[in-house]
């Protein structure tokens, strides 16, 4: 089985202020891929919202491996890894001139929309073929003590998907509200996602710096911890 591979670009709306693509749009890119795989196979958000299903990314880690600049194309690639237990293994590439400029592999969940519960991998036919997973590591990073409330974060309209809450590619943005950026892009970002942020949420963030790493923290009005991140910037 080969992977699968979509065409895209960068586009004038996917920059930042440095003139490069945001860590948000490299997930769109990727993320675009693997919708389109789902829906090519019969499992679109709708035929899966048939089925009393909905998958639900828990932890991503992605590398940034060069700045990428407006009108590039790229090559958006992705493909299904041997999963187990309720975990659905998924990776991705990006590549620029058939040069890998970024990576990622993930975690998500499926859940049974009527009542929330899990589903296991074996209790659900993907109907695709699984390639090797990515020599990229998945392992669970530490949050370091002293995180500092940096301030809050309103989930709107923008934020949020169908499912009416913060879209998995959106948190980047939010983070780097709170980055020093200028001059800068996101190299290496892990996202644990642990509670889902609905439209009107009020975030509160917290922020630490330890090792030359970024670490936030974004939890929920009712204090629950909605994400964790470990980010890496590098120079542009």
């Amino acid at each position: 089985m080969d992977d699968f591979r979509i065409k895209t670009e960068v586009n004038v709306h996917d920059i930042d202020y440095n003139g490069v693509a945001k860590a948000s749009s490299v997930l769109r890119y990727i993320q675009s891929a693997a919708d389109s795989q789902l829906v090519e196979n019969g499992m679109s958000y709708d035929e899966l919202k048939e089925m009393n299903r909905a998958f639900i990314l828990s932890r991503i880690k992605l590398e940034i491996l060069s700045p990428l600049r407006q009108g590039t194309p790229l090559t958006a690639i992705t493909f299904p890894c041997e999963s187990r237990g309720y975990s659905f293994l998924r990776c991705y590439g990006l590549e620029a001139d058939g040069v890998c400029v970024a990576r990622a592999i993930s975690l998500w969940a499926l859940i049974n929309t009527n009542d929330r519960s899990l589903v296991r991998v074996n209790d659900f036919d993907l109907k695709l073929q699984t390639l090797p997973p990515l020599d990229l590591a998945m392992s669970r990073f530490r949050m370091p003590d002293g995180l500092i409330d940096v301030g809050g974060y309103g989930v709107h309209y923008g934020d949020v998907d169908r499912n009416m809450h913060m879209n998995n590619t959106k948190y980047p943005d939010m983070y780097s509200n709170f980055l020093p950026l200028v001059g800068k892009r996101i190299s290496s970002i892990t996202i644990s996602y642990m509670n889902e942020a609905a439209l009107g949420e009020k975030l509160r963030v917290l922020r630490a710096e330890q090792n030359g790493l970024h670490y936030f923290r974004t939890i929920r009005s009712d204090g629950q911890i909605n994400s964790e991140a470990e980010i890496e910037l590098a120079d542009i």
